[in-house]
């Protein structure tokens, strides 16, 4: 009796760089989208002080 001889694939190597780069994508578009939206809650927070102030003032004046 012979055994059976199983053909080797070769193996996906794109298949497992793809493996590897989406996740490292996601987690680097996630710190982007994080960073992008800290900027942007400080000028929001900076455009909220001056419209505040702005009516801190006209209430003054009337």
């Amino acid at each position: 009796m012979n055994p059976k001889t199983t053909e080797k694939k070769p193996l996906p190597w794109l298949l497992m760089g793809l493996g590897l780069l989406v996740p490292i994508f996601i987690i680097v578009m996630a710190f982007f989208a994080a960073k992008s939206d800290a900027e942007t809650q400080k000028k929001y927070q900076q455009q909220y002080a001056e419209i505040a102030k702005k009516h801190a003032q006209a209430a003054e004046n009337q």
